[in-house]
């Protein structure tokens, strides 16, 4: 019997070998002979812990979520001259973007519109609160911390910034970087005091108005 399970056991260990042995897979090589990289370079992290492309879009979702930003579009020409800027409260939307998913069945595989049982759906909600897809585009933020998104609608070239170019000399010849136009972004932080201030009147005003129907007023007692 004590050789019986020692033998179970050898065998045992035997086919996890062999399990993993034939788990293991080979490295590609081409029909020139390159062969495939299987050693990489650590991804260096930021004092935050994330890479550069994770920073790029947790940065962009907090300067195109914000509904108290102003930012600026800029149409651009064939030729790349600009041709128009004008601002943009909080973000420019893609005709993509939806609030409510277009694939969704119940258990019983049955639309929306049968009106019964609780809805399921594959498409996952996304950071901006919304479903769909965007418009194709780039997006990157100069060493000054500033947003730039490029992109194509209509038949023309856009750039989206979150601070207004000036149209007369735009870019500077050593650097290259876009100047700004400094009367529109005094203009623009006049428009973001506003918002900000609004902002805040409505956050009031609806804590207001849950508390009253939390707590609800007293009924005045006759006399």
């Amino acid at each position: 019997m004590k050789k019986f399970r020692i033998m179970c056991i050898t065998l045992c260990m035997f086919g996890l070998l062999g399990a993993e042995g034939g788990c293991q897979q080979e490295t590609q090589t081409s029909a020139s002979g390159a062969t495939q990289v299987t050693s990489f370079s650590k991804v260096s992290l930021n004092s935050r812990g994330n890479t550069s492309e994770q920073q790029n879009i947790l940065d962009r979702i907090a300067v195109t979520t914000d509904p108290t930003k102003v930012l600026w579009i800029h149409l651009i020409a064939l030729d790349g001259k600009i041709i128009k800027r004008m601002p943009v409260r909080s973000k420019a939307t893609s005709s993509g973007k939806r609030l409510e998913p277009r694939h969704a069945v119940d258990t019983q595989w049955n639309y929306p519109d049968a009106g019964i049982g609780n809805f399921e759906t594959d498409e996952f909600l996304q950071p901006d609160g919304t479903y769909g897809e965007s418009d194709p585009y780039i997006y990157w933020f100069d060493p000054m911390g500033r947003y730039h998104q490029w992109g194509t609608a209509g038949g023309l070239g856009y750039l989206l910034t979150d601070y207004p170019i000036d149209l007369q000399d735009p870019i500077d010849a050593v650097t290259g970087l876009y100047k700004v136009h400094k009367e529109a972004y005094e203009w623009q932080k006049l428009q973001e005091q506003e918002l900000v201030a609004r902002e805040q009147k409505l956050a009031a005003k609806a804590v207001k108005e849950t508390a009253e129907e939390v707590i609800p007023s007293s009924p005045t007692t006759e006399k």
